[in-house]
């Protein structure tokens, strides 16, 4: 199973967690994290998990479970940032999951969600937590969230 987050911005964080079973019945889990700079490379980035290759990883398989930073626009977005880069990658991300649908599961989360469940502290008991700029930890707490709801035993654990 893999689970890919998303924060999108101009710096768009990203997070996946994947779990699968061994030739010896062994349960194996991997977190990795990053972000990618501006719209363009993260249409590159996408291009390369469309085709079946996962870009910090050796292994190839596309995602089972899409989580994604929902952005709103309210009337003072633009006043805040006139960066629009957040609308097209979520668009773009929306679409990508209709094209592999209907395996993948397409989920948007408000940023509120993921700030006040997933603190640094969470972060740091389960090995996730990077720092820097913080675009990969944001995707990060998009995950947690979502794993959290699908009532995922082994983070739920871990986090006790």
């Amino acid at each position: 199973m893999i689970y890919l987050a998303i924060d999108p911005g101009l710096t768009t964080g990203w997070a996946t967690y994947r779990t699968w079973t061994d030739e010896f019945n062994v349960r194996h889990r991997e977190f990795l994290s990053g972000e990618v700079r501006g719209r363009q490379e993260f249409y590159d980035w996408m291009e390369v998990w469309g085709m079946e290759m996962h870009p910090a990883a050796a292994y190839t398989a596309s995602p089972d479970h899409i989580i994604i930073e929902r952005w709103d626009v309210r009337k003072d977005t633009f006043g805040k940032s006139a960066q629009e880069d957040a609308r097209y990658i979520i668009g773009a991300v929306e679409w990508w999951a209709t094209r592999l649908s209907p395996r993948v599961t397409y989920h948007e989360q408000r940023p509120g969600e993921a700030k006040s469940f997933s603190t640094n502290d969470k972060l740091r008991k389960l090995g996730w937590y990077k720092g820097g700029e913080g675009h990969g930890d944001d995707a990060a707490r998009h995950l947690l969230v979502y794993l959290a709801k699908q009532r995922l035993g082994e983070i739920l654990e871990k986090l006790t």
